[in-house]
């Protein structure tokens, strides 16, 4: 019996998804990496003018958004979502917080 949540292929297309979809936000996509271990994830690397994200999904259906400031490298945002689906409302809600701290990271410090 899999008892994963999601699959590889749509973690990674979420993953593709969001980074297509900034536009001339300020935030543009590194790149997308793939492991096949023990629990398959992907994770996406984002960056701005004063900060680096990254989003790290596992095929469980755990996500963790990170983000650090540029400056100092200390941690202004991390945020943990468990779904079932890529198109739960919890997720698209973190992906908005992540592109926040993003955008000013200084104004968000914790």
């Amino acid at each position: 019996m899999n008892r994963n949540r999601l699959t590889l292929e749509q973690i990674v297309l979420w993953l593709r998804s969001k980074g297509r979809a900034l536009g001339n936000m300020g935030v543009t996509p590194a790149e997308v990496r793939e492991r096949d271990a023990h629990v398959p994830s992907a994770a996406a690397d984002f960056d701005s003018t004063n900060a680096i994200g990254r989003i790290n999904a596992w095929v469980s259906g755990e996500i963790d958004f990170e983000v650090l400031c540029r400056e100092d490298g200390t941690d202004v945002f991390f945020r943990h979502e468990e779904v079932s689906r890529m198109d739960e409302p919890a997720l698209e809600d973190a992906y908005a917080d992540f592109l926040r701290h993003m955008l000013n990271p200084d104004g968000t410090k914790m």
